[in-house]
């Protein structure tokens, strides 16, 4: 048995530190804030309930088999509710379509909306599903890829056959011409916090994930996943400590570790690093290996209005996005200019949709806009921006998008902005530049300078999705325990020698 501890209650932590422990490992959990989940939280406001982080859900069998790896059957108060349209897109010309899994309701839709890109949309999912089946058995459960690994024919192949020289966008303009079209395509950059300009053509697999897998709803709401998780966690004994940030994190001389809080110190034989990378690094004791960041950079943030509404819009479902005249703009702003866009797309989540108890008096509509990351000496991370930018997000949904009335109809409001979101999350929004344009080249879990250090945070994962997280969090558990077995092998060849 080994002692590991985890540093962040974000679910790919809570993940791994559960079936860790589940395996008999004794594991220590480490969070700053009074409640696990990191960015998936639940807010609650005057009987409007709210999900922090309003994500699509994909892959539902991947948290089912959270359970299985620990030994332990699926929690019966975690239920996965298919969704009949996985998003409303409303465009400011004024016309409206469903993205869905259904195929024929798709092909309907698209007879009237772009039926010249009709083809091209279907040879685009059927290339979609090939993404996502290279990704699947070469990728995403490949917790240690390097470089190396492509002297074989087979990874060679597999890496060029997700068009590695190739953006998202370039890839996109392969089997679409309609702008409308690309706008809903290109927003799966936004997922990994990233420009369509930038990110590479093989996260083309999301379009498969939701378009023909499914999306789905987490009755309840997404913090349902962390509460089933943590009641996980507590029954295989994970020791949680709630409002315990790590401190300092010493390597010692034996490769061990010491993990300093105000109050506790623990000695590990493993540390798993779900925060990002940036806090990481601050926890390391100066003058020891730090890990690598030479190529870090921030990604897209977000600005979040969490509004109760007392009447309903109907014509509203539970995910819903609004595109403006100029999609491009937006990135742009963002990732060139630095600047909060006056051309955003919009994602307006409305969980009462599905769930009509979650606004009891109307619509919760949380509203979500990308903005650059927080920089504490920019004049548009104050408060009175804030408001301003607040003001024009509902004027235009006013006035250009249908939602007649909405100022008029706002019983009780909170709005975030990305100073406000790091700490609440306790994180910073990171990513690492791509090789290639590869998003397949993550830094590894298992950093190389420092023996028995992982990472789980979502800069060392494809995609940023939920499910994608807990993926992170499975290879993470392979790997250490892969290691752990080789020390054992070691010690039990040296005592065998001896």
């Amino acid at each position: 048995m080994a002692r590991g501890v985890v540093i962040g209650g974000g679910i790919s932590g809570l993940v791994s530190a559960a079936i860790l422990s589940a395996r008999g490992h004794d594991i220590v959990l480490l969070e700053k804030q009074p409640t696990l989940g990191g960015k998936l939280q639940e807010v609650k406001i005057e009987g409007y309930h709210f999900d922090f982080e309003p994500s699509m859900i994909t892959m539902p069998w991947i948290f089912e088999r959270v359970f299985r790896e620990a030994g332990k059957t699926i929690d019966p108060k975690l239920r996965f509710i298919p969704l009949a349209v996985n998003s409303r897109n409303f465009f400011e010309s004024g016309t409206v379509i469903d993205l869905t899994s259904d195929p024929d309701y798709m092909m309907e839709q698209l007879r009237a909306f772009s039926p010249e890109n009709r083809q091209g949309f279907i040879d685009y999912l059927m290339e979609s599903a090939r993404l996502y089946e290279v990704a699947d058995a070469n990728f995403f459960e490949n917790p240690s890829l390097n470089w190396s690994d492509f002297v074989s024919f087979p990874w060679l192949k597999a890496f060029l056959s997700v068009y590695p020289h190739l953006t998202m966008d370039a890839f996109h303009k392969r089997f679409f011409d309609d702008p409308r079209l690309l706008a809903m395509m290109n927003r799966y950059a936004t997922y990994v916090g990233s420009s369509p300009y930038k990110a590479p053509a093989a996260l083309g697999f999301f379009a498969y994930l939701e378009m023909v897998q499914g999306v789905y709803y987490v009755e309840g709401g997404n913090y349902r996943l962390i509460e089933a998780f943590e009641r996980l966690a507590s029954e295989v004994n994970v020791h949680i400590f709630h409002e315990t940030p790590a401190e300092q994190i010493i390597v010692k001389a034996d490769n061990r570790f010491e993990v300093k809080t105000e109050k506790y110190l623990w000695d590990a034989d493993f540390v798993i690093s779900s925060v990002d990378i940036a806090t990481f690094r601050n926890l390391m004791k100066k003058k020891q290996k730090q890990p690598k960041t030479s190529h870090l950079q921030l990604s897209s943030s977000g600005f979040l209005c969490l509004l109760g509404i007392d009447k309903q819009y109907k014509h509203l479902q539970h995910h819903n996005y609004f595109y403006p005249l100029d999609h491009s703009r937006e990135y742009v702003d963002i990732f060139e200019q630095g600047e909060w866009s006056l051309s955003p797309t919009l994602h307006v989540s409305y969980s009462g949709h599905s769930e009509s108890k979650r606004a009891n008096r109307g619509s919760n509509l949380a509203i979500h806009v990308n903005v650059p990351s927080y920089n504490h000496n920019n004049r548009l991370h104050q408060a009175s921006y804030y408001e301003a930018y607040r003001n024009f997000i509902v004027h235009w949904l006013e006035t250009k998008l249908g939602l007649v009335d909405l100022e008029k109809s706002i019983v009780t409001q909170k709005i975030y902005g990305p100073k406000e979101l790091e700490e609440l999350i306790g994180t910073k929004h990171v990513i690492i530049d791509r090789v290639n344009a590869s998003s397949f080249f993550q830094p590894n879990i298992k950093d190389k300078r420092v023996e028995g250090l992982y990472y789980t945070d979502s800069s060392t994962h494809i995609g940023g999705s939920i499910a994608m997280s807990v993926i992170n969090a499975l290879n993470t558990v392979h790997l250490i325990e892969e290691d752990l077995t080789k020390k054992d092998r070691l010690w039990s060849s040296v005592l065998l020698d001896y």
